[in-house]
């Protein structure tokens, strides 16, 4: 039964779906605190009303859990496709993100000790996980419920709050180590936490945390799943017409003086196009970058006053994140007739009075090798206690956030690549000697691409108190105020950029900054003993989007000892962050290949309207990227309805139904949209012929030959208000605890089922149901879970741990999948298994051996063409097989 017990109320705060429970909690006295999604301090037996996860982020740490992107990854409420690996072929700086319930980056609400941390420099829509203290954490509690009544109006999807130590006395030394069986991925950690003083005997605390880890790269090569982007078995080509020996054209003659040999294994005979060839580029790439990451937290607190804290919270990370990709390819070379370096042989319909325009993959000069530096500053001064018999809190912060990324190695300068070939000291057709490798090498340019800056800062004040006595209880309310100013600036080297065309980067110098002002109130009102209510309201005024007006009321209702029903409604507003207005406008390459809907329709090259084969079918074209000065807010309602209950002693089970309605998304149209529908979205193509010189010589399909043809110059998806998206599912939880053979095993079950997930690329478009089917640039997932067991007796414990995903109508892109329908397919559920075993030896010691992925299971193939990684998607997998992981910790006063 739902007793207000100490055992009870843990249980009952890991009901919203934690597989890892609190115990801690169960320890503790009764006392008033603050859970995330409410303003309000109460006991902790009466927050079974909101559907509210709990990690002991401990726990996980024993379990061989080495990040903050790995704690979210194992919610079975988390759609996040943004990971670490994304930083592969992309601009992302190494950035890893949060998405609650998948409707965005964006709009779930990424917290630190209940405030805010500063978005991603390079995209400041969103907090870069890896500027959280993972080492300094002891807790994540998870809001699943609409929060923007209480938080403001980027909770639509949730809120995720990391907290860390309150106070801490004496010394923690700390050592990991994971190692995959496979080659490269090795991890290590170290931490040391120092801290001093006792609040409650002398009235101060203070701790200090110094953490490292260093994660190695894992190369395509290392996995047979995924060192290669060719193969037959499943008609996936996953190739790239920039080869070496290069290709050449002159207009509808194409070929390559190696074929049909090639070179392999890298560059092999195209299946589309008839003596050209393809590279592999798959095979050249990580699937897993280096990262290296330092975080230094502290936190000093000392009591004033009466009942009040003053406390300085201090956390600085930097983060650095390496990644390779393949061969740089420089495209639009044109070679004159009589060139040392024109094509040798018979090529029918080469006319070798004419110049042909060549492509040209620099194996000689190594893998693009791109490093991405991020660097995180937080400080922040809170007071809190109370006065009057009011609980108070006021604080002061500031955050900022760095990044710059760029070349180290691997990239060279396109136009004096061109300039070399023209005048015969470099030739595309041929290996390369000793003198041309020498000019490669000059060739090569190292430089930063961009640097950004995104800081945050604002004060917040708020009381709550006790009001009168209701039928059920005491009624309580809090309000508050909130301002906060927001900054943001991203800047080029343009003379670098301008050199290296496959940085993806164009010249940019842009700013914008907001001011924000809060207001928000909370009450809750015990109307019986079965009944409480919850009601909250927050107005929001941005200098730049308008002022919004957001309610919330919740409920509980107990109509039996062991039966809590609850539920919420609220409305949400999401104003468009500074890098969605104000992002640099830049043109990169796709990631994925396509089809010119016109020149090669179904990819069949329409010769008539000038399509070239190697040009315009199976191809990356380039793509405008960026901001929108013209988007509209987005807003949203919210409403979730559940129960937990507990049928006998010990088990406690929920459901919890969510339902979410989002309108004017924002977000970019995807490549895949605008492809295929040609027609809808023709003033998004730019062909060269319609663009000024000046701008095609900066393209990558309008150089040489190819200037002023009827090729896609480029595309536009910048950012937008595409239309509506509507969401629903239940998540389930269930925890059950007994004695066993002189110990105790505790059981936990944690899932998600979806609905349905529909949405809109355009407020006209029908709605597209996305749930268990690849479409655009991603799936859905419709069902998610993860199991656990824990035994433990004396100083020892072991844990059994199962995390799944159910399967998905996978991509099947024409573009990619060369053997046509026959070889669509669906990607398999994915089931990784976990195993750990810890124990305490001695007084202040613990040791955990583990081993991850136990049965070694490989990522289920995959023929997505949205990552540079082809065979699987690293975004919902594991690359690292089975890895093997020690941890030690040793603490004293």
């Amino acid at each position: 039964m739902f007793r207000h017990t100490k055992t009870c109320a843990a249980a009952l705060l890991a009901l919203g779906g934690s597989s890892f429970l609190l115990p801690a909690l169960a320890q503790q006295q009764l006392q008033r605190v603050e859970i995330t999604g409410s303003n309000l301090k109460r006991t902790v037996d009466s927050e079974e009303a909101l559907p509210v996860t709990i990690i002991n982020v401990e726990q996980l740490r024993q379990s061989g859990v080495t990040s903050v992107e790995q704690v979210v990854q194992m919610l079975s409420t988390s759609q996040s496709s943004n990971v670490g690996s994304n930083s592969i072929g992309s601009s992302t700086g190494g950035a890893t993100y949060a998405n609650l319930r998948g409707i965005g980056t964006n709009k779930t609400l990424v917290l630190l000790n209940g405030r805010r941390v500063a978005a991603f420099a390079f995209n400041v829509n969103a907090v870069d996980l890896n500027a959280i203290p993972f080492a300094a954490v002891e807790r994540v509690e998870v809001l699943r419920d609409g929060a923007s009544a209480i938080y403001g109006t980027d909770a639509i999807g949730g809120v995720i709050n990391f907290i860390t130590k309150r106070e801490y006395k004496g010394v923690t030394l700390s050592a990991e180590m994971t190692k995959p069986q496979k080659t490269g991925g090795d991890t290590d950690r170290a931490n040391i936490l120092f801290g001093f003083g006792n609040l409650e005997e002398n009235g101060s605390n203070v701790w200090i945390s110094f953490d490292r880890s260093h994660q190695k790269r894992v190369r395509a090569l290392d996995r047979d799943f995924a060192r290669t982007g060719v193969i037959p078995s499943k008609g996936v080509s996953g190739t790239s017409p920039t080869t070496f020996p290069g290709n050449f054209t002159q207009g509808s003659v194409a070929a390559n003086p190696s074929a049909p040999d090639c070179a392999p294994p890298l560059s092999l005979p195209s299946p589309t196009s008839a003596g050209t060839c393809v590279f592999d580029f798959s095979a050249t790439i990580d699937i897993i970058p280096e990262v290296k990451t330092e975080t230094l937290a502290g936190r000093a607190t000392f009591k004033v006053f009466k009942d009040s804290l003053l406390s300085v919270e201090v956390v600085s990370t930097d983060n650095d994140n390496i990644s390779r990709v393949a061969p740089d390819p420089v495209a639009g070379i044109s070679i004159p007739a009589g060139s040392p370096s024109y094509p040798v042989g018979t090529f029918p319909g080469l006319d070798t009075t004419k110049p042909v325009t060549a492509a040209w993959r620099m194996v000689p000069a190594g893998s693009r090798t791109n490093q991405a530096l991020s660097h995180a500053d937080r400080l922040v001064f809170d007071l809190t206690g109370t006065l009057a018999g009011m609980d108070y809190r006021a604080g002061l912060y500031y955050t900022d956030n760095t990044a710059q990324d760029g070349a180290i190695d691997g990239y060279v300068n396109a136009p004096f690549v061109r300039s070399e070939v023209a005048a015969g000291r470099l030739n595309p057709f041929v290996p390369a000697t000793p003198a041309q490798l020498a000019i490669i090498e000059t060739a090569k340019r190292r430089g930063t691409f961009a640097t950004a800056e995104g800081t945050t800062q604002g004060a917040d004040f708020r009381l709550s108190r006790d009001l009168f006595e209701m039928s059920g209880g005491t009624a309580a309310i809090s309000g508050g105020a909130e301002f906060r100013k927001e900054f943001y600036r991203n800047d080029t080297d343009d003379a670098v950029v301008r050199a290296i065309p496959s940085a993806g980067r164009s010249p940019n110098h842009v700013s914008g900054d907001r001011k924000v002002l809060a207001f928000t109130t909370e009450a809750v009102l015990p109307v019986t003993k079965m009944l409480e209510v919850q009601l909250a309201a927050r107005y929001d005024d941005y200098s730049d989007a308008g002022s919004t007006f957001n309610p919330k009321i919740g409920f509980r209702l107990q109509p039996t000892k062991n039966l809590v029903l609850r539920g919420s409604a609220n409305t949400g507003f999401k104003a468009p962050t500074l890098d969605d207005l104000y992002a640099p406008q830049t043109i990169t390459f796709a990631t994925s290949s396509s089809n010119d809907p016109i020149l090669c329709p179904g990819g069949v090259v329409n010769v008539a309207a000038g399509g070239v084969k190697s040009r315009d079918c199976g191809a990356q074209v380039q793509v405008q990227q960026g901001g929108n000065t013209k988007l509209k807010p987005e807003k949203s309602k919210t409403f979730t309805l559940g129960l937990a209950f507990e049928p006998v002693k010990n088990l406690t089970m929920s459901a919890d139904y969510w339902n979410i309605k989002l309108k004017d998304q924002i977000n970019a149209l995807p490549q895949a949209s605008i492809i295929a529908n040609y027609i809808q979205y023709a003033d998004r193509f730019h062909r060269c012929k319609d663009l000024p010189l000046d701008v095609q010589a900066n393209l990558n399909r309008c150089l040489a030959g190819d200037t002023n043809s009827n090729a896609i110059g480029y595309i536009t998806a910048t950012q937008d208000n595409l239309g509506r998206v509507e969401t629903d599912g239940i998540d389930f939880t269930a925890a059950y605890s007994f004695p066993l053979a002189g110990g105790n095993l505790a059981l936990t079950w944690d899932g998600t089922w979806i609905r349905s997930y529909k949405y809109q690329n355009s407020p006209t478009d029908p709605m597209r149901e996305n749930v268990g089917v690849y479409i655009d640039s991603s799936p859905v997932f419709r069902w998610q879970h993860t199991v656990s067991g824990t035994y433990a007796i004396g100083n020892w414990s072991s844990r059994l741990a199962l995390r799944h995903k159910t399967g998905y109508y996978d991509k099947n892109d024409p573009a990619s999948v060369v053997g046509g329908p026959s070889f669509y397919q669906s990607v398999k559920p994915y089931t990784l298994v976990d195993f750990a075993v810890s124990t305490k030896p001695i007084k202040g010691m613990s040791l955990t051996v583990g081993v991850k992925n136990l049965f070694d299971t490989d990522p289920p193939f995959s023929n997505q063409t949205d990552r540079s990684q082809r065979g699987f998607d690293p975004r919902y997998t594991d690359p690292l097989g089975r890895t093997f992981f020690v941890r030690g910790s040793y603490s004293f006063m």
